[in-house]
């Protein structure tokens, strides 16, 4: 048996090899790329990768053949992602977008609920000069942006502890809105009732249906029932107009001061540190120059390692991924669509090039937005 410094040695000196035949290989991916840019020829030809594959694995063994496929598909992919970003740099017009790079301004925002609510607060947050109008639903608030009834409108997308609002993401496709500014806000429930109650007293909890499940814990160590309201800060109103000692409120310290409830108890979320994303959605797509965070959904085809091969790529242009869920395909069942986010700007070269591959090689993308994560502030 040989000695392992004596194994090591020929290990590294396999893997200098290997580093000259990529450097080779990553060269004659550009002299493809400068071929196919005089001859408007595709980058991407599936067809031709799978025989590729399929005649360089022919005649090794079933595990080995797995893996040198796998080897051998990164090397691919990584070859075409050398001739995506030459074609950019030879050809820039031919990047898919055409985000606007001016700041318009926001004298007009719409946020679900009522004055109080966390989406007020967090619509003050982003658009302090610019006057806030409340509407009763999220569909409503994306309805009337679509329709140019305002300049913007901030909704939830994400909590820390109730995790993704699925129906805000829907609506981005559904209404073909862009998201342009986001803000996390740290957020303190309190259970508020009308002047008299106590912890004793309330028997059932009304809330959103988002913020019910933070504070799990607190409602089931007092038994309480559990009521859903449309907003936070509504709730505190049915409470305060209800005038039931056995009746309280999951929502802000502000909610419960407009509506005059006395507060039972602060810091009733699960978790201490309970934050909620906001966003703010307009009709524009827009790239500025403070802008950190992209935000894009896609399909992908069904067949083995196509998300895998997706996530790759963000890897391979050193793309930061901080999100990603799914959700399912209206009218066409079991198929999903993507939702990833990262850091990041449609100003980066390397974001355009990335992008640009994307739109290429799935069968759908779609840019949701370019836009600058704000401080976290403090919401009671």
């Amino acid at each position: 048996m040989r000695e392992l410094n004596e194994i090591r040695r020929d290990i590294n000196a396999v893997d200098e090899q290997l580093r000259e035949l990529f450097l080779q290989r990553m060269a004659l991916a550009q002299e493809v790329a400068a071929y196919k840019a005089e001859t408007g020829d595709k980058i991407f030809k599936p067809e031709r990768e799978a025989e590729i594959l399929s005649a360089r694995a022919a005649g090794l063994t079933h595990g080995m053949r797995l893996k040198y496929v796998s080897l051998l598909e990164a090397m691919i992919r990584k070859s075409r992602e050398c001739q995506y970003a030459d074609m950019l740099e030879r050809f820039p017009d031919r990047f898919p977008l055409s985000p606007e790079t001016a700041a318009h301004p926001v004298r007009t925002v719409f946020y679900q609920g009522v004055e109080g609510a966390y989406a007020h607060q967090a619509a003050r947050t982003l658009f302090p000069d610019a006057q806030h109008s409340s509407l009763p639903t999220w569909d409503e608030v994306f309805r009337r942006v679509h329709a140019g009834g305002a300049d913007m409108g901030v909704v939830p997308v994400e909590n820390t502890t109730a995790g993704t609002v699925n129906e805000v993401y829907d609506l981005l496709l559904k209404y073909d809105l862009s998201i342009n500014r986001s803000c996390i806000q740290k957020i303190t429930h309190c259970l508020a009732a009308i002047p008299g109650a106590t912890l004793d007293s309330v028997k059932c909890v009304c809330s959103h249906p988002h913020a019910l499940p933070q504070c799990t814990a607190f409602i089931q160590a007092h038994g309480y029932e559990e009521r859903r309201a449309p907003n936070t800060a509504v709730a505190a109103g049915q409470v305060a107009a209800a005038g039931d000692p056995t009746l309280a409120a999951i929502c802000s310290r502000e909610a419960a001061e407009r509506n005059g409830l006395t507060i039972l108890a602060e810091g009733v979320n699960d978790m201490g540190r309970n934050e909620t994303r906001f966003i703010a959605v307009s009709s524009r797509l827009t790239v500025l120059p403070g802008d950190n965070r992209v935000e894009i959904c896609f399909s992908l085809p069904n067949q083995a390692g196509s998300l895998n091969s997706v996530l790759s790529m963000l890897a391979d242009y050193g793309i930061d991924m901080t999100e990603i869920h799914s959700r399912p395909m209206k009218d066409s069942p079991w198929c999903y669509i993507f939702y990833v986010d990262f850091t990041g700007s449609l100003l980066d070269q390397e974001v355009r090039a990335l992008l640009y591959q994307l739109h290429e090689e799935l069968p759908f993308i779609k840019v949701l937005g370019s836009y600058r994560a704000e401080t976290t502030e403090e919401s009671t």
